[in-house]
This record gives C-alpha cells, structure tokens and sequence, in this order.
C-alpha cells in the first residue's frame, strides 16, 4: 500500500488540478479531447484535475504542449483563488 501523502502535498495536487482544469476549459476542451491530443487517459485527466493523482513528468510535457502552453504554465496559481 502506497505511503499516505503529506497535507501540503494533497494542497499541492488540487491546486495543480484547478489550474490544468482552468487552462483546458479556457482552451474550451473538454477531458475527453484533452486526453486525445495529450495521449493521456481521460480517467487520467479526471484524477489529476481532482487532486487524486500526480502525474509523471513526462505526462506534464504532454499536456503542456497539447495545451500549446509552456509546462511552467502549468505550476503558476495564485493560492488565495484556488482554495476549495
């Protein structure tokens, strides 16, 4: 069984996830044609946007430039707005 993740890391992921989820409906793509042009699983997509799954660099990589964004772009969040 995997070792439990730390709160600030769990912070971490939601906030990751908002901003993937912001930048894919600001591209206005759903999960489903991210997952397409990324090569990634929608079921992929759906965990990494709820906190549930951090994903693998590379994976970054390919959801940055189906994005047509830089990878940074990914990590920049300001922490006030993405609070749930």
């Amino acid at each position: 069984m995997p070792d439990p993740i730390t709160p600030r890391l769990a912070e971490l992921r939601q906030q990751f996830g908002l901003r993937l989820r912001e930048l894919r409906e600001g591209h206005g793509l759903t999960q489903e044609r991210l997952s397409e042009l990324a090569d990634v699983d929608r079921k992929t997509i759906n965990r990494i946007e709820n906190g549930m799954y951090s994903p693998h660099l590379d994976k970054v990589f390919q959801i940055a430039d189906a994005l047509s964004v830089p990878a940074r772009d990914l990590f920049e969040w300001d922490s006030a707005s993405h609070r749930r």
